[in-house]
């Protein structure tokens, strides 16, 4: 990759332009032409430093609800509980991890469904005990953004805005059906689903602006493969943090460039941790150097660091199928 690759990669993430004509955009704003543009993407995009593209939708603004998950599975069946796992169709994401409990997923599904029971029953199916269930009870931070311009690489704060709710409204079902699948690169990538929803590709993204004012939609940005985007470190820490102390570290480690996601979730019987953050990095000790900045911030040092050794599974969830 060079500078100009890297431009584009922070420029579809962080400001992804919402107009008919996207990627004619993003080529004024860096000097190029469109057709370069769109060559540098395919090309990010066959390495797999770019997943996909597209609007990416809040679960519970839906009217559907997820959960995280561990099982302690012994090493020499990881591959096949892995693969028990991915056949569920609300599986997500599933990484072997360090640790007792060493394989971790999500669940996503519609919101009248019972997660504790479907967890319940993987567990029993996997022949596996004292799985943890791990639902939210506060997010400090969602998203997936890996710094490739200027000060990559580099331990760095951030302001983080307060994760909005959603306002409440009449969910659009062929609206997500249409606009959850990755766009089309090509100059009119928006031209497909106005086409399915009977609308103009202006209707199709004021629609889109709308949806993120509501908080129905996150953002509409690019993915990137971090191992592909030479981060290919990342660690889940969990912190036991002492009464009053949750949101001093959920905001600690919010803060930080490095950290993707940060929930609040409920501590266990056996299992004592509340606040849960996923760093990136380009090595093990600079997602240490983060970590203990995040003590520091915090004045909590009682954590365990969990580093992904596998990935199994990592997809967006298909709202409004037909299993559904």
């Amino acid at each position: 990759m060079d500078t100009v690759d890297r431009a584009i990669l922070d420029g579809l993430q962080y400001d992804f332009p919402l107009t008919t004509r996207p990627y004619s955009t993003l080529a004024r704003r860096l000097s190029l032409s469109p057709g370069e543009v769109l060559e540098r993407i395919a090309r990010l995009r066959h390495k797999k430093i770019i997943r996909r593209i597209g609007a990416i939708f809040d679960s519970s603004a839906i009217g559907y609800h997820s959960v995280l998950a561990a099982f302690k599975v012994p090493p020499a069946r990881l591959d096949e509980v892995a693969r028990l796992l991915n056949a569920h169709p609300g599986v997500t994401h599933n990484y072997a991890r360090g640790g007792e409990y060493n394989l971790w997923f999500t669940v996503t599904a519609p919101g009248d469904r019972d997660l504790s029971r479907e967890v319940a029953e993987m567990a029993r199916a996997a022949g596996v005990n004292d799985p943890l269930f791990l639902p939210a009870v506060k997010i400090f931070k969602i998203g997936f953004r890996l710094t490739m311009g200027r000060g990559a690489g580099r331990p760095a704060r951030e302001r983080v805005a307060p994760v909005k709710g959603h306002l409440p409204g009449v969910i659009d079902k062929p609206f997500v059906r249409a606009l959850q699948k990755e766009l089309p690169l090509c100059l009119r990538p928006y031209r497909p689903a106005a086409r399915r929803l009977g609308l103009t590709e202006g209707q199709v993204t004021a629609l889109l602006q709308r949806s993120m004012q509501t908080g129905a939609i996150r953002r509409v940005a690019a993915v990137l493969g971090p191992v592909q985007a030479g981060y290919p470190v990342n660690i889940l820490t969990v912190w036991e943090a002492p009464p009053g102390k949750t949101a001093d570290v959920g905001r600690a480690a919010a803060g930080c460039k490095q950290v993707s996601h940060c929930y609040e979730r409920p501590p266990r019987p056996g299992w004592p941790y509340s606040v849960y953050a996923m760093i990136h990095g380009r090595s093990r000790a600079e997602c240490r150097r983060v970590i203990r900045a995040i003590a520091n911030d915090a004045g909590v040092t009682r954590y365990r660091e969990l580093p992904t050794v596998k990935e199994f599974k990592k997809s967006r969830a298909d709202y409004f199928n037909a299993a559904d």
